[in-house]
C-alpha cells in the first residue's frame, strides 16, 4: 500500500490553501475527506502495479523485497485488498464528496491501470501520465470545494510533476547501468544526456510558471502579487538543491524520501508552506 507515498496526495490541499479557506472546518474536512480517498485509490494501483510487475520486480535489487515479489503475499490476496481498498474509496467519496470528484478518482485509478499495463512502457509518455496524476489531485481538491485555481499554478504543478519524474528515469538509469532494461523496458529509450535535456527544459518551465503564478496571485483570494514573491527565492533554492542531489548525489530515485532525508530540502519546503500560508492568511 505504500503509506508512505501518500504525502503525494497532500497535491489535494493545494485548492484548500490558495483560495485562502484553510482554516474553514466544513472545507477543511472535505478536503481531508478528497486526501484519504486519494490514499486508497493510490494504494490500490500500488498493488496491482506490484502485481503486475512480480517477474520484474523479483531480479531488481530493492523492488524484490516488496510483498508480492517476495511472496510473503499472495497474488489472489493482493488483487483482493485492492478491490477491497477501491471499494472503501467509492463508499467514503459518496458520502461526503460530490460525483465529480468521484469522477476524478476514477479516471486516476483507470489511468494508472492502464500505466501498469501499457502505458509504463512508452517512452515518454510515461512521464506524461505520472504527471497528469498529480493534476488530477489539484482537480479533485478544486471539485470538492467548488472553487477555482490560478491556471498558472496548474501548469506548475504540472510542471514540478513531470521535474520529480524525469529525476526518478534518470536515477533508474543510473542505478541500473546496463541492466535497466531488464526491469523496465522503457529505460531502453532513455540516455543519462537525453534526460539531463529534459530536465533543464522542465526546470525553466517550472521557475517561469511559478513566478507568472506569483505574479498573478489567485482567483477569489485577496492576495497581494507583490507579497507572494516573497517565496520566489524559497522556490529557486528547492530546484537548484533538488538538481544537485540528482546531478552529484545521485539520488532522485524516490522523491518523497528525499525529502524526509535531505535537512535543507526539508527546511526549504517548510519555509515555503510558512510563508505562502503568511502572504495569504496574515499578510495586510
Amino acid at each position: 500500500m505504500r503509506p508512505g507515498q501518500w504525502i503525494k496526495n497532500g497535491f489535494v490541499l493545494m485548492p484548500l490553501v490558495f483560495s485562502g479557506r484553510l482554516f474553514c472546518p466544513y472545507d477543511t474536512l472535505k478536503t481531508l475527506g478528497v486526501f484519504i480517498s486519494f490514499c486508497l485509490a493510490a494504494s490500490a494501483t500500488y498493488i496491482i502495479n506490484d502485481y503486475m510487475d512480480m517477474d520484474q520486480d523479483r531480479i531488481h535489487p530493492l523492488k524484490r523485497n516488496r510483498p508480492l515479489a517476495s511472496g510473503a503475499v499472495s497474488p489472489p490476496m493482493g488483487l483482493a485488498l485492492a478491490a477491497g481498498l477501491i471499494l472503501l474509496m467509492f463508499i467514503n467519496t459518496l458520502l461526503y464528496l460530490p460525483l465529480f470528484t468521484l469522477g476524478v478518482l476514477i479516471i486516476y485509478i483507470i489511468l494508472h491501470c492502464l500505466y501498469s499495463w501499457k502505458l509504463k512502457n512508452l517512452v515518454i509518455i510515461d512521464v506524461l501520465v505520472i504527471s497528469t496524476g498529480f493534476l488530477l489531485r489539484v482537480l479533485a481538491g478544486t471539485s470538492a470545494l467548488s472553487v477555482g485555481v490560478s491556471s498558472w499554478l496548474v501548469l506548475c504543478t504540472f510542471s514540478v510533476a513531470i521535474f520529480l519524474a524525469l529525476g526518478k528515469r534518470r536515477h533508474e538509469v543510473m542505478f541500473l547501468n546496463g541492466d535497466a532494461v531488464n526491469h523496465r523496458p522503457v529505460l531502453e529509450s532513455y540516455s543519462v544526456g537525453f534526460l539531463d535535456q529534459l530536465l533543464q527544459v522542465v526546470t525553466t518551465s517550472t521557475f517561469i510558471f511559478y513566478c507568472l503564478y506569483s505574479v498573478k496571485a489567485g482567483p477569489g483570494t485577496d492576495i497581494q502579487s507583490e507579497k507572494m514573491m516573497l517565496t520566489i527565492p524559497f522556490v529557486t533554492y528547492g530546484i537548484f538543491r533538488y538538481l544537485y542531489l540528482i546531478y552529484h548525489k545521485e539520488h532522485g530515485g524516490s522523491p518523497t524520501a528525499l525529502l524526509f532525508t535531505d535537512p535543507p530540502l526539508l527546511t526549504c519546503v517548510t519555509l515555503w508552506l510558512i510563508v505562502c500560508v503568511y502572504v495569504i492568511y496574515w499578510s495586510v
